[in-house]
């Protein structure tokens, strides 16, 4: 990607981050890079165009952060393996915030990003029911109930960053988080 491209990125993000992705038009995101407004569509046919891009940024990374403070092939079997993938999650999410809430709000209207939001969640939902179920078999619990399990710990994983990392209306205590997920996946 070429540095004017880059620029549009950065700039995108900055706007998206203070007044969200809805609103946002084309024109917010060309004054904030200090760009001709026509410049943009050299790099990106769209807004959403714009946003697919940053989203492919967001998916890398976080795959990055998980991989690197778990390894490739890790358990969940201590509550300090949990604490480390939660960091991670949050991490990334913190680190790409201006992308997760445009996913979010793009979503509500757009049938691209709804499919993307759902694509997001849906592979959440696979690494936390594999882990769910290791976990449990781990500690001789019954695994049938891993989905139900993964799928409380992704709401509660994305509805606790949304509010504490967003909207700054929870206190952010990862490790807190953390012993509350370790105790729901070893009950």
């Amino acid at each position: 990607m070429t540095r004017a491209a880059e620029e549009f990125k950065d700039a995108a993000r900055r706007v998206f981050a203070r007044q969200g992705y809805t609103i946002t038009k084309i024109t917010d995101i060309t004054e904030e890079a200090g760009r001709a407004a026509g410049g943009i569509y050299r790099y990106f046919e769209s807004k959403p165009a714009l946003l697919k891009a940053l989203a492919d940024d967001f998916l890398t990374a976080r795959r990055s952060h998980v991989v690197h403070s778990s390894g490739d092939h890790h358990t969940m079997t201590t509550e300090e393996d949990v604490r480390k993938h939660i960091r991670a999650y949050c991490q990334t999410y913190r680190d790409y915030l201006p992308e997760m809430v445009a996913i979010y709000e793009a979503a509500a209207s757009d049938p691209q990003f709804a499919v993307l939001r759902e694509q997001i969640r849906e592979g959440d939902l696979k690494i936390w029911r594999d882990h769910v179920a290791e976990t449990r078999a781990h500690f001789g619990r019954p695994i049938a109930d891993a989905a139900g399990v993964a799928a409380m710990i992704i709401s509660l994983l994305e509805l606790y960053c949304y509010n504490s990392l967003h909207l700054g209306t929870t206190k952010a205590d990862e490790d807190a988080l953390a012993a509350f997920i370790y105790g729901g996946m070893t009950y």
